[in-house]
C-alpha cells in the first residue's frame, strides 16, 4: 500500500498483516497482474528475478512482511543509491507501479489529466481504413503470390505500394493485429498488450539497461510513434555514399518529398501546440539558442497527446491510413495476426514463408509461396531475428549487428504555473543548437501511465510529485550515438539484445541533460529531473559540477525509440547485409526495406528516411520484375 497525499487516492497492494488498505485506495496489482500473464516467457523471467530482488534484498527481513515505514526506507535508500543495480530496480517498480496506478480513472480525475482530440481547420477527411484494406484473414491453405512481404511498417507498406501499383501480386503478412480510430484500447495497459511488441517492455541488455518499445499491429510502429517527421542530416547522407557506396543516397529529395505530401506533413503551430512546446520554446529564446517547429505526419493535429496509444482521430498518418489503403487499392493482400517463423529457401534462393495464423487464425500453421521474391520488413529487431531463426548466415557475419538505437533522455521540470502537457501535441517542438555535438532536443509530453515512472521520490515524495503532473514539463535529449549494440537469439530461441553505451556516447549526453537542464530553468521552471541515479534533482547552481564529474554510464536512466542499422546497406559483401538495391548478399530474391538498412545513426527520428530508402528498394525491384 502506497500513502495518499491530500487530493490523491492511496494506491493498494498486497499487505503484511495488521496494514490494511484504505477504504478509498486504488487497487492496481490485479491489472498489472493480467498485463504481465500477456508478456513473453522472457520478459516474465525478468520480471520475476526482480521482485525476487525486492524480496530479499531488504536482509534480514522480507519486503512482503515488512511493515509499511520499513518498505519506504527500503525504497528511499534505493532512490539514493549510486549503485546501478538499485537504479534499474528502483526504476523497474516504478515502471509497473505508475502503469498500474497512473492508468486508473480515479488517480487521472484526481490529477485533472483529461484528453479531447481535435484537429485544426482544413485538415483532409481521414481514410476510411477499416473497408480500405480488405479481408485481414489468412485463407486455410496458405497463398501464392509474387512478392511477400513480412511487416507492415514505414518499410513494408510502401514496397506494398509501389510494387502493387506496378502490377506485382503482393501480400503483407503483420505479426499484431488490425486496429484504428474506432477500436484502440482506451486504457494504457490494454495499449501496451494490442499495440507494442511484448507489451512496451522490449528491453536493450547493458549498462544500463535500455527500454526500445517498437509496434506490433499493422501499420507497425508508426501506429505508437509520435509522428515526428525529419530528413536525414546531408552530412549522413553525403556519408553514406561515400563510405558504403550507396551512389543515390544524396539523391533522396524527391522520395521524401512525395512521402511527405502523401502523409501531410506540416509543422506544428506553435500557438496551438501547447504549453509544454511553448515552454520549451521560451527557454531557448531566452538562451538564445536554435530552436524550430516539428514536422509531424499528423496534419492539423493540436491535440490529446495520445500518439503512443493509437491516434484517436487517426489523424496520425501512419502506414493503415496511407500507404497500406493505396497498396490494397492496387490489388495487395494483408494478412494481420501472423507469426512468420521463417524464410524457406531452395539453395539460396527464398521461396516463400512458413507461418502461423495467430490473432485470427487460431494458431493454424501455413504458407506463403513468393515466385519472384520475399521482403523482410520486421524493423531492426525482427528483421535479423527472423533471418538468424531461418538459420541463414550471410558473408559480412554482419546481420544482427551494428545496432543504433538513439540513446535518450527524459529530462522533466515542475514549474510554479499550470502545463497540462497532455493538452497539446505530445512531440511538437525542437531545439536544435547542439546537432553538432550529435544532441538534438524534443519538447514531449508523456502520458500519465508512462511519465509517472521519470519522477523522482519514493512513497510520499512520488505521490506528491503525481499529484501536481499538470505543472510538469518536459523535454527528450536525444543523442546520434556511436556506441553499439547486437540483435541475437536466446538460448530458448526468443529475441536477444544487448547495447554497451561508451563512456564517450554517456558524456555526451549528460552534456545534453545539462543544456536541457539550463534552458528548463531559464523557462521558468522551480526544479529539474535530471534521470541520472543519486541525482534526482539538479539544482540551477549544481549543473556545471555535474558537468565536470560525468556520472558512470550505467547510471543514466535511458529509453530509446530509433532502432536502426542491423542489416546495414553497403555495396561491399564483405560490410555489409544488403546491397544498394535492397537484396541480400549471399542470397537470391531476398531483400530487406527497413530501418536496419541504415547504415549509420542519422540523429533525427527516422521514419521519413525508412519510407525514402524503402521506396528506393521497391521501385528498383519494380524495375526488375514488373
Amino acid at each position: 500500500m502506497a500513502p495518499g497525499v491530500e487530493g490523491m487516492p492511496p494506491a493498494a497492494g498486497p499487505n503484511p498483516p495488521g496494514d490494511p488498505d484504505p477504504e478509498d485506495a486504488v487497487h492496481t496489482v490485479e491489472a498489472i497482474d493480467r498485463f504481465l500473464a500477456t508478456l513473453p516467457h522472457r520478459s516474465v523471467r525478468q520480471v520475476k528475478l526482480a521482485l525476487w530482488a525486492l524480496e530479499v534484498l531488504p536482509f534480514p527481513w522480507r519486503f512482503s512482511k515488512a511493515s509499511l515505514e520499513a518498505r519506504e526506507g527500503f525504497l528511499e535508500r534505493l532512490e539514493r543509491s549510486r549503485l546501478p543495480f538499485a537504479a534499474d530496480l528502483l526504476l523497474f517498480l516504478k515502471v509497473l507501479a505508475g502503469l498500474g496506478y497512473g492508468s486508473h480513472a480515479r488517480v487521472r480525475e484526481a490529477v485533472g489529466y483529461e484528453m479531447a482530440c481535435e484537429v485544426a481547420d482544413g485538415m483532409p477527411p481521414v481514410v476510411d481504413s477499416p473497408q480500405g484494406l480488405g479481408d485481414l484473414r489468412p485463407p486455410a491453405g496458405g497463398e501464392e503470390c509474387d512478392v511477400a512481404i513480412v511487416g507492415s511498417g514505414a518499410g513494408g507498406a510502401v514496397c506494398a505500394a509501389i510494387l502493387a501499383e506496378a502490377g506485382l501480386d503482393v501480400v503483407v503478412l503483420e505479426a499484431g493485429a488490425y486496429m484504428d480510430s474506432t477500436s484502440y484500447p482506451e486504457e494504457p495497459l490494454a495499449a501496451l498488450q494490442a499495440l507494442y511488441r511484448d507489451g512496451g517492455l522490449t528491453i536493450a541488455e547493458g549498462r544500463p539497461a535500455i527500454p526500445v518499445p517498437v509496434g506490433r499491429a499493422v501499420g507497425g510502429t508508426t501506429v505508437i510513434n509520435s509522428g515526428t517527421c525529419f530528413r536525414a542530416p546531408d552530412h549522413v547522407l553525403v556519408g553514406w555514399r561515400d563510405e558504403h557506396e550507396i551512389p543515390w543516397a544524396g539523391e533522396l529529395d524527391d522520395d521524401y518529398a512525395e512521402a511527405e505530401e502523401i502523409m501531410w506533413v506540416r509543422p506544428v503551430d506553435p500557438e496551438r501546440m501547447g504549453r509544454n512546446g511553448q515552454l520549451v520554446r521560451e527557454g531557448a529564446e531566452a538562451l538564445g539558442v536554435s530552436h524550430e517547429p516539428l514536422r509531424r505526419n499528423a496534419g492539423g493535429c493540436v491535440q490529446c497527446s495520445s500518439c503512443p496509444l493509437g491516434c484517436r482521430l487517426d489523424a496520425k498518418r501512419a502506414m493503415h491510413v496511407s500507404y497500406l489503403p493505396r497498396a490494397v487499392a492496387a490489388g495487395a493482400r494483408v494478412r494481420a495476426g501472423v507469426d512468420v517463423l521463417a524464410v524457406s529457401f531452395d539453395g539460396e534462393r527464398a521461396t516463400g514463408l512458413d507461418c502461423v495464423a495467430g490473432i485470427n487464425g487460431h494458431g493454424r500453421p501455413f504458407r506463403v509461396s513468393a515466385k519472384r521474391g520475399v521482403i523482410v520488413a520486421g524493423g531492426a529487431f525482427g528483421t535479423p531475428e527472423l533471418l538468424l531463426r531461418s538459420g541463414f548466415r550471410c558473408p559480412s557475419g554482419e546481420l544482427g549487428r551494428n545496432l543504433r538505437i538513439h540513446p535518450a533522455c527524459w529530462v522533466g521540470a515542475r514549474f510554479d504555473e499550470e502545463v497540462r502537457g497532455w493538452e497539446g501535441v505530445m512531440q511538437s517542438y525542437a531545439v536544435t543548437e547542439w546537432e553538432p555535438q550529435g544532441i538534438l532536443m524534443e519538447a514531449t509530453f508523456t502520458p500519465l501511465a508512462f511519465g509517472a515512472q521519470w519522477l523522482p521520490g519514493t512513497g510520499r515524495a512520488h505521490h506528491e510529485r503525481v499529484r501536481r503532473y499538470d505543472q510538469i514539463a518536459s523535454t527528450g535529449v536525444h543523442l546520434s550515438d556511436r556506441s553499439a549494440g547486437r540483435v541475437g537469439l536466446a538460448r530458448d530461441g526468443s529475441l536477444r539484445v544487448t547495447y554497451r553505451l561508451t563512456a564517450e556516447d554517456a558524456s555526451r549526453l549528460v552534456f545534453g541533460i545539462a543544456r536541457a537542464a539550463e534552458l528548463l530553468y531559464a523557462a521558468g521552471a522551480r526544479e529539474v529531473y535530471p534521470q541520472i541515479a543519486g541525482i534526482p534533482t539538479i539544482a540551477k547552481n549544481r549543473i556545471a559540477e555535474l558537468e565536470s564529474s560525468p556520472p558512470h554510464p550505467s547510471l543514466l536512466r535511458l529509453e530509446a525509440f530509433h532502432p536502426m542499422g542491423t542489416a546495414r546497406m553497403d555495396a561491399d559483401s564483405g560490410r555489409g547485409v544488403v546491397g544498394t538495391d535492397g537484396a541480400v548478399h549471399g542470397a537470391e530474391a531476398l531483400y530487406i526495406a527497413d530501418g536496419s538498412l541504415l547504415p549509420s545513426s542519422i540523429g533525427v527520428n527516422p521514419m521519413m528516411t525508412i519510407i525514402a530508402m524503402a521506396s528506393r528498394v521497391a521501385r528498383q525491384m519494380a524495375d526488375r520484375l514488373a
